[in-house]
């Protein structure tokens, strides 16, 4: 009679189980933002289509082309000023595709589609004016290092802008620094990370992006300075590295693998780039911003690494 009771008993907590198992697939499958790992839901992370529309929008004036395979438009403003001789200061600029140019499969997409990029909102931010490159000159005190507003990043040189628009063009998927910082675990659900100019990370940030099995450095002196954030004022403030709060302190996270390629941060031409390995990685020895467009063999080169 006992043994029966147990049977039975057996029986029903197995049915229990498969029940709770079948209505946790069912509210996944009808909830695909949720996201297992990171519990983070899809449309709460960067959207970087929608950044790029909306820092682009007035960019509509064409200016003479330097490439062959793009064309490049400024603002009315900036084309004026283009128009009269004016040096233009890291403006933002609007890169497309010529129409003629059908776009090579070697360099569309990513490989493995478990790859992302990270786009560097703190970084931006710190070459803002006023920011950390105005106290790094000396023509400011420390506010401008403490509580500095991430509120609006642009997409410019020293945010990695160009290569932005290059890899979402060609099918890349982003998320923000914002996104890893407020959940360091979501990038479990990546096998490989490609880091643009995301020199100003937390230490958060910093830890779960130095130790994954797999990174990209697509810009040297990434990160480089720890900075700490508020998110709910999108404020940060420069906590160390850049030679503060000491003159002789380089990397703020003492990162060897950073400070081994910290020269090629140098080199705007990429005449002679190539991927460099290191023990979790590889990382480009030039800064490309300026020539991507012009040099599809990069783009070869990075698809066939993820």
């Amino acid at each position: 009679m006992n043994s029966k009771i147990l049977v039975v008993l057996a029986i029903f907590i197995s049915l229990a189980l498969l029940a709770i198992l079948i209505l946790n697939i069912d509210t996944l499958e009808s909830n695909p933002s949720v996201d297992v790992k990171s519990d983070v839901k899809s449309d709460e992370l960067f959207d970087v289509g929608l950044f790029l529309e909306s820092q682009l929008v007035d960019n509509t004036y064409k200016v003479p082309n330097r490439g062959e395979f793009y064309d490049r438009y400024l603002t009315k403003e900036n084309y004026e000023d283009f128009l009269d001789g004016i040096i233009l200061n890291d403006p933002i600029i609007k890169f497309q595709f010529n129409d003629k140019l059908i776009i090579d499969t070697n360099i569309s997409g990513p490989e493995n589609p478990k790859t992302i990029v990270i786009y560097p909102t703190f970084t931006s931010a710190a070459y803002s004016e006023p920011g950390f490159y105005t106290f790094f000159a000396g023509a400011c005190d420390e506010s401008c290092i403490t509580d500095l507003s991430f509120a609006n990043p642009e997409l410019k040189y020293t945010s990695s802008g160009m290569t932005t628009q290059l890899l979402h063009v060609l099918g890349y998927n982003f998320i923000s620094d914002i996104d890893v910082d407020k959940n360091p675990e979501i990038l479990k659900n990546y096998d490989t990370l490609i880091l643009l100019h995301n020199e100003y990370v937390t230490k958060k940030m910093f830890d779960a992006i130095s130790t994954h099995p797999n990174i990209i450095f697509l810009f040297p002196n990434a990160l480089y300075a720890e900075i700490e954030v508020n998110h709910d004022d999108q404020t940060m403030t420069l906590i160390r590295g850049h030679n503060y709060p000491l003159v002789e302190i380089r990397n703020g996270f003492d990162y060897e693998i950073e400070d081994r390629f910290h020269e090629y941060e140098y080199d705007d031409t990429c005449f002679d780039w190539k991927f460099i390995p290191f023990e979790n990685g590889h990382a480009l020895n030039c800064y490309p911003d300026a020539v991507i467009w012009n040099i599809p063999d990069i783009l070869a080169e990075l698809k066939f690494l993820t």
